[in-house]
């Protein structure tokens, strides 16, 4: 019979467990904090114990079966709380074809930690185990407990260290990390994070054990290291002093979101990009698809109102993220498993576009002089980043123009009846400051706006807006915020892109006879896509 392993209390620990209610766990060593009597020597290791001690029988099969029984009679202290026969009834000695890794990390590692923490004094300790995992170990009352594991015995001398009893195996629980390789509901996102892993092996920190017959050393207990680039994105969701929520997308909901997350990632291939059309689309929309599952519990500030993922996007009204989800605990945190994400494209992958006007990159000008200005005054409330640039005509018989590049635009496409086919809308906007910010008699403006964007076959597409032949006004004492167009698409996505073809042309559009009741001269604040929702 093959092994396995089920986490005992865990449907208990899920009661108890609340989306925020983990706290950090510190990584304390008490080397002979609390020692034992220093009078009481042993010539024999933790293994030479474990093994003489008669209800120990399958913890020390396991060591033998696993190599630790070398790796416990080192010279290194060590604790072990050994469970006793009693409690490790699903495990099998008779079966050899056990998992001896799913043995060593489940159960062997799960009992042992570096140090001696001997069952004395009243300081309750976090005691961090060979498999990373961090539990407590101290008084409780009038007896010594290993989490929820009343000590049997206790503060058995070896040479290398201590030997715990305990009525009970200790449970163990993946992180978040490990959780995704065992449940086969999420292949799809597993597969595409783990893709990402880059394990390397520290020979420094690692238990050597016996040259194997290719002269080569077999190491009893291999410490492994993960540099996954998703971390930075995600959070270090393989360790465990850190807690998360992270709600991860079933086959199905991975499927589903896809298909639908994809349409804002249409890019037109050329030969001078440096990945194909499908390429770009694919790395992108996956990259969309999980950058907002992740939630670090330390970074909440209002948890029931708004929810903030690693990826420094907000979420309102975070119940209905996980509602309808299951929700399973984890040793640094709660996971959510869902058939259907349920969160807003414009809280997440498709937000809002602002580029300042006063920022040169992408901008070009035609017929003016510009100048990059600072408003520090209060007058004026709501201009952006309180900066913005003054386009003042080259001479006084023409109409300044100033164009500006629009990054990171997302695909979209209209049905013939105006109504959204597929993937991102916009609404346009530019927004200009008062010219009685400027001038003691002040003018308004007078303008029109074109847009820019490489069209279906790659060549550039102009449409201008004029306002039906009136020209779009300002307000001469208030700051005017002008919508150029609403529910506008653009065929190719150019998010990640080097370069971009969407651009925005904003141009005075004043007569020679008008000039006494507008001004040519512009104040732009900013140019605004919101995403339609």
């Amino acid at each position: 019979m093959k092994i396995q392993f089920k986490n005992i209390g865990f449907s208990l620990l899920i009661l108890l467990a609340g989306i925020f209610s983990f706290s950090s766990c510190e990584n304390e060593s008490w080397n002979d904090h609390y020692s034992v009597d220093s009078e009481i020597v042993s010539g024999q290791t933790l293994w030479e114990v474990i093994q003489a001690t008669p209800n120990l029988k399958k913890f020390a099969w396991a060591l033998k079966k696993t190599g630790y029984d070398k790796y416990l009679s080192n010279s290194q202290m060590h604790t072990v709380w050994a469970p006793v026969d009693s409690a490790s009834n699903n495990v099998d000695t008779t079966n050899l074809s056990i998992d001896n890794l799913l043995l060593t990390k489940e159960y062997v590692k799960n009992h042992i930690s570096r140090y001696k923490y001997a069952a004395s004094g009243s300081k309750m300790l976090k005691v961090t185990l060979l498999n990373s995992k961090v539990t407590n170990f101290g008084l409780n009352g009038v007896d010594y407990y290993f989490a929820d594991n009343k000590l049997l015995s206790n503060n058995k001398v070896a040479s290398n260290g201590l030997l715990h009893v305990i009525g009970k195996k200790q449970p163990f629980f993946d992180n978040l990390w490990e959780y995704l390789a065992k449940d086969t509901r999420l292949d799809s996102i597993r597969n595409y994070l783990y893709s990402f892993d880059k394990i390397t092996f520290d020979a420094s920190k690692s238990t050597p054990g016996d040259v194997n017959e290719q002269g080569e050393t077999v190491y009893i207990d291999s410490v492994l290291y993960n540099s996954n680039k998703m971390f930075s994105l995600l959070g270090k969701l393989e360790r465990e002093d850190s807690t998360y929520t992270a709600i991860w997308p079933t086959n199905t909901a991975w499927i589903s979101s896809y298909k639908k997350i994809k349409e804002y990632y249409r890019y037109y291939s050329t030969s001078v990009t440096k990945y194909t059309a499908d390429t770009l689309q694919r790395n992108n929309a996956r990259l969309a698809l999980v950058q907002d599952l992740v939630f670090s519990n330390t970074m909440q500030k209002s948890p029931n109102d708004s929810l903030v993922s690693t990826a420094k996007n907000v979420f309102y009204n975070p119940n209905t993220l996980v509602a309808g989800a299951q929700k399973v605990t984890a040793s640094n945190g709660v996971s959510y498993i869902t058939n259907e994400l349920k969160y807003n494209h414009w809280q997440s992958w498709n937000q809002k576009i602002l580029v300042e006007a006063e920022k040169s990159k992408g901008r070009t000008n035609t017929w003016s002089n510009l100048y990059e200005r600072t408003y520090s005054g209060n007058t004026y409330e709501g201009i952006s980043g309180k900066k913005y640039v003054e386009v003042i005509s080259s001479t006084t018989s023409v109409n300044p123009t100033i164009q500006f590049e629009i990054p990171n635009i997302l695909s979209g496409k209209l049905n013939a009846d105006k109504t959204l086919a597929y993937g991102a809308a916009y609404n346009i906007y530019c927004v200009f400051v008062p010219m009685s910010l400027k001038m003691t008699s002040p003018k308004p403006n007078k303008v029109k706006f074109s847009v820019l964007y490489n069209g279906e076959t790659g060549k550039v597409v102009t449409v201008d807006y004029t306002n039906n032949g009136l020209s779009y006004t300002t307000d001469k004492n208030k700051i005017t915020k002008v919508l150029i167009a609403s529910n506008v698409t653009f065929p190719f996505c150019e998010k990640g892109l080097d370069t971009y073809s969407v651009k925005v042309k904003v141009s005075s559009n004043v007569t020679a006879k008008e000039t006494v009741e507008f001004t040519r001269d512009l104040l732009i604040d900013c140019i605004i896509l919101e995403p339609v929702q």
